[in-house]
């Protein structure tokens, strides 16, 4: 791994041809195609890429470039499944799920279904591969654990949003045991039907049935019910084309206090204001083809940190045809 200081303000290749008088002009050119040029950390391919006097460009063996390539390619087909990694480090991985992605598989191992469990532990094992690849090359200690992810907490198959990862079992363990102490806000975006005219909070007792798999609300402790607090805001009222008085839908924000399956959903059809999509809870209208709900704001504590972690994800282009 060599590294070259520029000298004077110029661009990428012609640098790289003074610098390496002995190769040709297609060898140098090769260099670039197969990422083995990179600046601040970044492998550029362009040829034409500004350089500033006082600029390094450090020149990676062939074989740590082909493992830095394989993990991007773990990124893209990340990115086709329509999963953007929004943070990673040693210990979590944050993500933006699409909706129509489970979280997991629920048909059981053998079924072949695709989820973003699965997905994120083949990038994880990709991950992994490249990184002893290129500790080997260079010579820095070789981590040979095999990767997994470990669930933290879910979103519903047709929700959009943040997920969070652990990347180990002590994390897993310490973020689910802590979850309230670490989670300092928990917001979603939903599109509901007709008009909340205004905020409020929402308590009551929660419980699925194992055969159809709904979830039912108790306004009372419940034997398997367990406690569920939302708290919601309108937004933004949706009126119908060409009326001044007809709400279609309130686009709402939603901040839990507790994390129950379906809560959301469940919270918002019980005040009369079902999310649009949502049949399975009472919706009449489903203008986007899927359920308008999105995980749009996550705010942890960092689990190894004094600092907070902030992510955000935007609505989905496709929440535009309410307007």
């Amino acid at each position: 791994m060599a590294i070259l200081n520029v000298r004077e303000n110029t661009t990428l290749l012609p640098f790289l041809l003074e610098s390496f008088p002995d190769r040709s002009r297609t060898s140098v050119k090769e260099m670039l195609s197969k990422g083995m040029v990179c600046i601040k950390g970044e492998c550029i391919k362009a040829f034409d890429h500004p350089l500033k006097k006082g600029d390094k460009v450090e020149i990676l063996p062939k074989g740590i470039s082909v493992a830095r390539a394989k993990k991007g390619d773990a990124v893209t087909a990340l990115s086709k499944k329509g999963v953007k990694i929004l943070h990673e480090d040693a210990h979590i991985i944050v993500v933006d799920k699409p909706s129509g992605l489970p979280t997991i598989d629920q048909s059981g191992k053998r079924s072949g279904g695709i989820s973003l469990y699965r997905l994120l532990n083949e990038y994880l094992r990709v991950s992994a591969a490249s990184a002893r690849k290129e500790a080997l090359i260079s010579g820095a200690p070789v981590d040979r654990a095999t990767p997994r992810i470990w669930i933290v907490h879910r979103i519903d198959k047709g929700t959009s949003g943040i997920l969070l990862f652990a990347k180990d079992e002590r994390t897993k363990d310490l973020l689910q045991s802590k979850w309230k102490e670490m989670v300092v806000e928990r917001k979603y975006i939903a599109y509901a039907e007709g008009c909340i005219a205004e905020g409020g909070r929402i308590e009551s007792y929660l419980k699925e049935s194992d055969k159809s798999l709904k979830v039912t609300s108790f306004d009372a402790p419940s034997e398997g019910a367990k406690l569920a607090v939302t708290n919601y805001t309108p937004l933004q009222y949706i009126y119908k084309r060409g009326s001044s008085r007809t709400v279609l839908w309130t686009r709402t924000e939603f901040r839990l206090e507790t994390g129950r399956k379906n809560q959301i959903r469940v919270h918002s059809a019980l005040i009369g204001h079902p999310i649009a999509g949502d049949y399975k809870y009472g919706a009449a209208t489903d203008p986007i083809g899927r359920l308008a709900l999105h995980a749009a704001t996550l705010v942890l504590r960092n689990p190894y940190g004094p600092n907070l972690l902030r992510f955000t994800s935007p609505l989905p282009e496709i929440f535009n045809r309410f307007e």
